[in-house]
């Protein structure tokens, strides 16, 4: 990544974050550093792939987690976040314990598990198998822990992701409880659509009458 992304990325005109994967917590460290040095202004310490020889995630296991992050928090002085997946079992636990290991922040959510069949040969449309489903269809499952992570631990800033694909959808994370919303896979249809998203939040905040969006962060009025 430093080698070949790195020389255009710093050139991008607006801050870089860079996503640290590894097998275990000195390699997440490694990468964090090396990231670091490279000069991007934040970390996602990436906890929701399947880091593990068993195929599981460290998102899955709260102290894993909180072991990967304070080996992260130590390695690197800019802020990091841990990036959860939303088929972690107890993701407020998770999110807690990485809070405590020293994230500045969470990203909620990776990918869900899904599966997708070619019919016309009947393989799998991956050669895993199982993986990640990203889109529209992943956004009230993000929403959802999202909501769980604001209301339990209120103080610990969210950066909500996925399926976004509209500035409604990003209001819905604000409310929700994320404090900032990241976009992904509508980029691969629309390589611009930040630009549109972000027209569409302006106008749509005005018409909520709401002068920023901390007007809008965790303000769901519950049954």
């Amino acid at each position: 990544m430093v080698g070949e992304t790195w020389p255009r990325a710093s050139k991008a005109g607006v801050p870089v974050w860079g996503s640290a994967v590894a097998g275990d917590a000195a390699g997440f460290a490694l990468v964090a550093k090396g990231l670091g040095s490279a000069g991007v202004a934040a970390v996602e310490v990436n906890l929701s792939c399947p880091n593990l020889e068993d195929g599981q995630m460290f998102s899955f296991d709260a102290t894993r987690s909180e072991e990967v992050v304070s080996a992260v928090r130590s390695a690197v002085t800019i802020p990091i976040g841990a990036k959860l997946s939303p088929d972690t079992p107890d993701i407020v636990s998770v999110a807690e314990a990485c809070w405590r290991g020293g994230a500045d922040f969470v990203v909620l959510t990776n990918t869900a598990r899904g599966f997708g069949l070619s019919i016309e040969d009947r393989r799998p449309l991956l050669s895993g198998g199982v993986g990640g489903y990203s889109g529209p269809g992943l956004r009230p499952l993000s929403l959802r822990c999202v909501f769980e992570v604001s209301r339990a631990l209120p103080s610990l800033p969210i950066v909500g992701c996925g399926g976004v694909t509209s500035g409604s959808d990003v209001v819905e994370y604000l409310i929700a409880g994320a404090s900032a919303v990241e976009l992904g896979t509508v980029h691969l249809a629309e390589p611009k659509a930040g630009r549109r998203i972000h027209r569409e939040l302006q106008r749509l905040m005005a018409r909520l009458e709401v002068s920023g969006i901390g007007d809008l962060v965790a303000t769901v009025d519950e049954w």
